[in-house]
C-alpha cells in the first residue's frame, strides 16, 4: 500500500467523522455526559464527556488552517468545558501545527501506531463460531469489553455506556465469538467514508491466546470488503498484544501519532480573540 498524502487525509478524516457520529450518538442515548464535536480544520474537537474514553482532537494539521486558529479553537472548546485541550496528530500534519503547540504548552501524552489494511486479498477464516451481536449477547458482550469491572462501578459504567452508545452509531456492526456456545471474545466494525474502521476487541481472561481475536480480524475484514470498503483501519499502542494481532494478519504500520496535552493552563493563550 502507497503512503501519500490523499491517503492519510481519508484515513484521518474517516477517524474524525467516525468519532464525530459517535460524539452524536452520545448526546442521544448518555445525555447527561455532556457530549459535544466541532469541526476544525478538516478533523474535528471530539468530547464524549468528562471521564469517557475520547477527549480529544482527530484528524487537524491536514485543512489549511493557520496554526494559530488551530490552537485557539483547542483552547477554547476543550477549556471552555473545563478539559485539558488534547489532540492525536499524525506526522503528516502541517509543519506549523507542532511548534505553535509547543509553543502554548502541550506536551507529549503517549503515542498510538495507525495500522492499515489492503481488501483486495484476503486469507481464509479460522474456524471460530462468529455471531453478530443481539439481545441475547449484549449483557455478555458488555462485561467482556469492561474487562469485568464490578457492577455498580465506575469503570462498569463508563464502560457499558460506551458499549451501548457505539453499537447505536451509523455503520456500526458489533460481534461476539463464542467458545462452546459462550460469548468469549467481541470486536466490531465501523464503516465510514469507505474505510472500514476496527475496534471493541475484548477477550475473556480464560479464552485469551486462542486465537478469536485473529478469528474476529478475518470476520470483519471479509465483511468490510464485502460491504464496498477499499481498506480497514485500526489503532493500537506500538509493541502491545493488539499491535502483534494486526501486524500477523497482514495490516501494514502507516505512522505513529502522538497524543499532545497541554499542561497547566485552562485556556489558550495564542490567537484569542479570534473565532
Amino acid at each position: 500500500m502507497r503512503i501519500d498524502r490523499e491517503l492519510v487525509r481519508r484515513v484521518e478524516h474517516s477517524a474524525a467523522e467516525f468519532s464525530r457520529r459517535q460524539a452524536l450518538a452520545y448526546t442521544v442515548h448518555a445525555a447527561p455526559a455532556g457530549a459535544a464535536a466541532e469541526p476544525c480544520d478538516g478533523g474535528a474537537l471530539i468530547s464524549f464527556g468528562p471521564g469517557r474514553y475520547v477527549n480529544r482532537a482527530i484528524g487537524l494539521g491536514l485543512g489549511g488552517t493557520d496554526a494559530n486558529e488551530v490552537v485557539s479553537a483547542l483552547g477554547r472548546f476543550y477549556g471552555g468545558r473545563g478539559m485539558a485541550p488534547s489532540l492525536e496528530l499524525s506526522p503528516w500534519a502541517d509543519e506549523t501545527l507542532l511548534p505553535a503547540l509547543i509553543a502554548d504548552g502541550y506536551v507529549l501524552e503517549r503515542f498510538r501506531n495507525l495500522y492499515a489494511h489492503d481488501l483486495s486479498s484476503l486469507g481464509s477464516d479460522p474456524d471460530v463460531e462468529i455471531v453478530t451481536d443481539d439481545d441475547t449477547t449484549a449483557t455478555q458482550r458488555q462485561a467482556i469489553l469492561s474487562g469485568d469491572a464490578a457492577l455498580g462501578s465506575t469503570a462498569r459504567q463508563i464502560s457499558d455506556e460506551y458499549c451501548i452508545t457505539a453499537a447505536a452509531v451509523d455503520g456500526a456492526h458489533d460481534f461476539v465469538a463464542l467458545v462452546d456456545g459462550t460469548p468469549a471474545a467481541c470486536g466490531s466494525l465501523n464503516l465510514v467514508d469507505g474505510v472500514g474502521w476496527l475496534g471493541g476487541a475484548a477477550t475473556t481472561e480464560a479464552h485469551r491466546r486462542a486465537g478469536l481475536q485473529t478469528a474476529l480480524l478475518h470476520h470483519r475484514l471479509r465483511l468490510a470488503s464485502d460491504l464496498g470498503c477499499a481498506i480497514a483501519a485500526a489503532t493500537a499502542l506500538p509493541a502491545g498484544q493488539s499491535a502483534r494481532n494486526l501486524e500477523r494478519l497482514g495490516f501494514q504500520l502507516l505512522y505513529t501519532q502522538v497524543v499532545l496535552t497541554r499542561s497547566g493552563r485552562p485556556e489558550s493563550t495564542i490567537g484569542a480573540g479570534t473565532s
